[in-house]
């Protein structure tokens, strides 16, 4: 599998020189709340965009690309038919009804089944999306039940514990766009690589943008009645 993997930085397609932005800091719960309304205005229902602000906020603690991966997944989603991202069972492996697995649809599926991972039951996974976001979701379980749980797929193995994570293998297949299989089950390991942290995230300004853009569909539009009642309006209470 190789040695650990400390990964402290977003490694996202490299750009020219020339085309580097400043970025900028933004906290962890702005990172949770953009997110999530992106994933609203995407079609995700209410339940699975909270698991996909949650996640993005996750990775982000450690310094990792949850909002940038994110927001390329959400860019992919077919939500009109989201469904068949949702897993079923074929040959004891869970695979998508259509497509590929929606990590997030995965996760929230796999955290209902901790109990299971502690039992020692190791769920295999087909083709899936961006499996790190899957990771995201796994690694808040192992916070809730005190616990590690590994997620593995391509070169790359992931524990998550109570209060951090531990990187092995190849960083390029850490932030794979689509894994063919991946696995999630329970682990004796208790020593953590990397702490997560509660300071802000730094993100390039296009990429935010981005995302506040899928955002502010969620907010309704402004109306003739709803400009009219803006301020003190016509009463005056003083």
């Amino acid at each position: 599998m190789g040695a650990d993997l400390y990964v402290p930085g977003r490694a996202l397609p490299k750009r020219n020189a020339g085309d580097s932005q400043v970025k900028q800091k933004y906290t962890l719960a702005e990172v949770e709340s953009y997110v999530r309304k992106a994933s609203q205005a995407t079609g995700l229902g209410w339940g699975l965009s909270e698991e996909a602000g949650k996640a993005a906020r996750w990775l982000a603690a450690f310094d990792l690309p949850g909002p940038e991966i994110s927001l390329a997944h959400l860019q992919r989603l077919d939500c009109k038919d989201y469904k068949k991202y949702f897993p079923v069972t074929i040959d004891t492996r869970w695979q998508a009804q259509g497509d590929y697995l929606c990590p997030i649809v995965s996760g929230a599926a796999l955290a209902d089944r901790a109990g299971q991972m502690l039992a020692g039951t190791e769920f295999k996974l087909g083709e899936i999306a961006y499996p790190l976001l899957l990771v995201a979701t796994i690694g808040q379980a192992a916070r809730y039940h005190k616990t590690t749980f590994t997620t593995s797929w391509a070169n790359i193995r992931v524990n998550c514990y109570e209060n951090g994570i531990r990187i092995e293998g190849s960083r390029d297949d850490l932030l794979l766009a689509r894994a063919n299989s991946a696995s999630c089950r329970h682990s004796t390991d208790l020593v953590p690589q990397q702490l997560p942290s509660t300071l802000a995230y730094s993100i390039e300004p296009s990429i935010w943008s981005a995302i506040d853009a899928l955002a502010f569909k969620t907010y309704a539009p402004a109306t003739a009645e709803s400009r009219a009642g803006a301020g003190a309006g016509l009463t005056d209470n003083d």
